[in-house]
């Protein structure tokens, strides 16, 4: 509830002011008190965004039910439905589960903060509050949104190219392979083909590893997604010769949790493969690796075949930022991380038939 006093104004839901951003972002501000609404609306109306006014919980699911704002500015405390329950309301419904909730009250205790999150929120302003504050967290959040939009889109066009190649019945492997290969060398010009060789050492490793072969033929279309990811990364960090600052290294290591979250809501079992490759591709056997440090059989199958093939093939090649090792060195490596950076048995997969992995490479050389 505000800290303003009460204004005598009518209670309902405003027409949608007509002002222009970049992105056509609408946000939709719930709170009882018509000063609170007529102030957040002002600033945020400054700064282009088309702003909902709705002074109840009812009025503001009414609002939503009629067109689905991009963002939601929601009050705690008011006359009926409390903004605890428009929340729940929200998120137990598919078409509005998504909608990002910022919770904007001057009940701002820790735990009407913890419930707030509980219920669905992505974020707590408290009351009174600065409108610099308000507005750079609404830009945050709708950035977000931006982002991840552009991401599901640009996967769809891929995914749809590939769909359209089989007739939109059946992805097969190789072209599967191939696609993604062309999409990953238009933004990392260190790729070349390595998710194709990627995805072969993968096949490989996964057969000998035991694995039936519908899990070896998910894991081999999924693994070229390892590194979808990068999307996300700027160019200026992506393609830099030469070392990264501690600071661009942890934007760089993002590009895990950003290609899980591409793929994390399909259905599809390939894309569910490749979530789960592209978030653990870099994790390590004793924990030290990254987004989450999992270790040993918390690491999936999956992610334990890909940490291998991925590493062969980076040192193997050149990068901006070094030379090619040779193969005997490249096996050395491995060996020396055998049981920290690698599952031991999966090494020993490897250098047993090291033969097969080095026909693969040869086969597949840039």
């Amino acid at each position: 509830m505000s800290d303003l006093p009460i204004d005598s104004g009518r209670e309902g839901v405003d027409e949608p002011v007509t002002t222009a951003n970049e992105n056509g972002h609408e946000i939709l501000v719930v709170d009882d008190r018509r000063e609170n609404l007529q102030l957040l609306s002002s600033f945020l109306e400054a700064e282009g965004y088309r702003v909902r006014m709705a002074m109840n919980g009812q009025v503001a699911l009414m609002s939503i039910a009629s067109k689905v704002p991009d963002l939601i500015l929601l009050d705690i405390r008011m006359p009926g439905m409390d903004g605890y329950e428009v929340s729940r309301e929200l998120k137990a419904r598919a078409e509005t589960a998504s909608i990002p909730i910022i919770f904007i009250s001057a009940q701002d205790d820790v735990q009407a903060k913890i419930k707030a999150f509980k219920v669905g929120g992505v974020d707590f302003i408290s009351k009174p509050f600065a409108n610099e504050e308000v507005v750079a967290r609404v830009r945050t959040h709708l950035q977000l949104i931006d982002y991840h939009r552009n991401l599901e889109r640009r996967v769809a066009e891929a995914v749809d190219r590939i769909r359209r190649l089989n007739d939109e019945l059946e992805l097969t492997q190789n072209e599967m392979v191939v696609t993604l290969g062309a999409l990953m060398e238009t933004r990392d010009n260190e790729t070349g083909k390595h998710v194709i060789r990627v995805a072969e050492y993968s096949r490989l490793l996964a057969r000998l590893y035991g694995l039936d072969e519908e899990t070896v033929g998910l894991i081999h279309m999924a693994a070229p997604f390892h590194d979808v990811g990068k999307v996300a990364i700027p160019d200026r960090i992506l393609n830099k010769p030469g070392r990264f600052t501690p600071e661009e290294w942890e934007i760089m290591k993002t590009h895990a949790l950003k290609g899980y979250e591409i793929f994390r809501y399909s259905a599809r079992p390939v894309l569910k493969m490749a979530a789960i490759i592209a978030k653990e591709h870099h994790e390590r056997w004793d924990g030290k690796g990254y987004p989450h440090g999992l270790w040993g059989e918390r690491i999936s199958l999956p992610g334990r075949v890909v940490i291998l093939a991925d590493v062969f093939d980076a040192l193997t090649h050149e990068r901006p930022y070094k030379k090619a090792w040779s193969i005997e060195d490249t096996v050395a490596y491995i060996r020396e991380n055998r049981g920290r950076m690698f599952e031991p048995r999966m090494v020993d997969l490897f250098v047993d038939h090291l033969d097969e992995f080095t026909r693969i490479y040869s086969d597949l050389r840039d």
